[in-house]
């Protein structure tokens, strides 16, 4: 019989895994940051999946609004990690140089964010990353935790007698 630090252990890690596979799955993993940002803590009978604050926005986008400090930045490092390349007109006749038109490309993305939200939000649209994993696994996990405290129960039963 598993103990449940090993069952909360086990179902949190196959979380874990799942979620990044769903990313994969959605194309919205450009960095790899928010993966690497899910860890799993297991105290006793305390079990706990860490993760970054966009998980809610990879599946539901986000609405317009104030925005991080330094959002175009954001942008623009996402941009390079998803390999996006952009070109701009001449400026006053200088043509600009691919990092400076990536960089435009990102100031003009996180302005229209700020202003209209990203396309996921403004579709109404859903990238079911983590909240049918996470459904699931937990369903999976209450029902051996109960079989678990039914066998520790018994067992306390029976030494009683």
């Amino acid at each position: 019989m598993a103990e449940i630090t090993d069952i909360l252990t086990q179902h949190l890690n196959t979380i874990k895994t799942r979620v990044a596979e769903r990313m994969v799955a959605e194309k919205r993993n450009a960095s790899g940051r928010t993966v690497s940002s899910l860890s799993v803590e297991v105290n006793g009978d305390h079990g706990t999946l860490w993760g970054s604050k966009v998980f809610l926005v990879m599946e539901k986008g986000r609405g317009p609004g104030a925005v991080p400090k330094g959002f175009q930045e954001i942008i623009y490092e996402w941009a390079k990690s998803k390999g996006i390349s952009a070109k701009a007109k001449a400026i006053a006749g200088q043509p600009q140089s691919p990092e400076g038109a990536l960089r435009s490309f990102a100031g003009a993305v996180a302005y229209n964010i700020m202003k209209k939200g990203t396309r996921l939000y403004r579709s109404k649209q859903y990238n079911d990353i983590f909240s049918t994993v996470l459904n699931e696994e937990l369903e999976k996990m209450s029902e051996e935790l109960a079989i678990n405290l039914l066998d520790k129960v018994s067992g306390i039963n029976e030494s009683a007698q």
